[in-house]
């Protein structure tokens, strides 16, 4: 069975007329009785007062201010990972948003354009758009070959920026003979003293499809076992 539909309240543009029209009556008979008695006294305390009080109840209602609304005042980085292999391939993923004054995210008001530069490695795009009504946007940095610590910084006109530190690690290196990590510079394995093994054959490894020689039996890149050809 359907339910009743409750009345609803009147709307305000309802309101505000009807009492237009209830202020309108009153100044007509405040002057039609001033004229019959004469008093202007009467025309200002009789009636006077109580539609002068509903023209700025009217005018009250009508008041609509536009709301201001919050603008960004910062850009924050986030990288994942922070710490990269410095190999020149490996990827950290950039994410660029927009703070208010309270460090919470906001929608950018309009397209937003954000400059973004590097101590180190390759920045897939150096300027990214916030779109309209986003928070965020994206990019990716591509790490160098060589290691240690670098800055990345975003800049966006009219807003504070905030710089973060990502770290290019050395690029590790494993005896293809036992599968230990070796020093980069090492000439032998200091686990079983053997020299990588060299040779014209090659083949790549199932993990890191590093190429390497086909009698490895670690990979010299990942550290990865390799099945033996027999």
């Amino acid at each position: 069975m359907k339910k009743p539909e409750t009345p609803s309240a009147a709307p305000p543009a309802l309101l505000k007329n009807t009492l237009l029209i209830l202020t309108i009556a009153l100044l007509v008979v405040t002057i039609v009785l001033a004229f019959f008695f004469q008093s202007r006294l009467f025309l200002i305390l009789g009636i006077g007062g109580p539609a002068t009080f509903i023209a700025a109840f009217i005018l009250l209602l009508s008041w609509n201010p536009t709301p201001t609304l919050p603008k960004p005042a910062k850009v924050e980085i986030k990288a994942e990972p922070k710490e990269l292999v410095a190999d020149g391939r490996s990827k950290s993923f950039i994410t660029i948003q927009l703070l208010d004054r309270k460090g919470k995210p906001i929608p950018a008001p309009d397209d937003t354009e954000v400059k973004l530069t590097t101590t180190g490695g390759k920045l897939e795009s150096a300027v990214v758009k916030i779109p309209k009504g986003k928070e965020k946007a994206e990019t990716v940095l591509i790490s160098s070959k060589e290691s240690g610590k670098i800055d990345l910084a975003a800049d966006a006109s009219g807003l504070d920026s905030i710089d973060i530190k990502l770290n290019f690690t050395e690029k590790p290196r494993y005896c293809m003979h036992c599968g230990t990590m070796m020093q980069l510079n090492a000439k032998s394995c200091q686990n079983c003293g053997k020299t990588p093994p060299a040779g014209v054959d090659t083949k790549g490894c199932p993990n890191c499809e590093s190429v390497i020689p086909v009698v490895a039996k670690f990979c010299s890149e990942c550290g990865a076992g390799q099945a033996q050809q027999n």
